[in-house]
């Protein structure tokens, strides 16, 4: 499958992304363009067929907004933006990535996370939007160390 990845820079673009990230069942209100990177991946016909993204916190950064159309799963897509966005991650020195999932730890360990204690996540993380209003307590906090 080819695919291309496009920075989400704009409010329109922002609200494109805020409604597939809501068709897929991921959170969205919280999403903004200040201190964050997202991307979008669109098929070789412009749709919006994948999501990703970063919120920065110094070199910690936060892994949001995964998402990849119904209709395109099981095409390791979701790999290929995973590894992208550490790929930028890696660019912009972060030293550790988080994550907070509800049904994706599997992909995620598959994909180098392992989980981490809640007590154990550094404070600026626990103080995300991400953190104490999106995800639920029974929310998996999982890291990769890539710096």
């Amino acid at each position: 499958m080819n695919y291309t990845s496009t920075i989400i820079n704009d409010k329109e673009t922002l609200e494109k992304l805020r409604q597939f990230l809501k068709v897929n069942q991921l959170p969205s209100p919280d999403i903004r363009l200040e201190g964050s990177l997202y991307f979008g991946y669109q098929d070789k016909d412009g749709k919006l067929i994948g999501s990703g993204g970063l919120e920065l916190y110094g070199d910690l950064a936060l892994l949001r907004s995964i998402a990849v159309d119904e209709e395109f799963r099981s095409q390791s897509i979701g790999k290929g933006i995973v590894e992208e966005i550490i790929d930028k991650a890696m660019s912009l020195k972060i030293k550790d990535l988080y994550l907070l999932t509800e049904t994706a730890r599997t992909f995620f360990l598959k994909n180098g996370f392992t989980d981490v204690p809640r007590e154990k996540t550094p404070n600026v993380i626990k103080l995300s939007t991400q953190f104490t209003q999106v995800c639920p307590a029974s929310a998996a906090v999982m890291k990769l160390s890539i710096g």
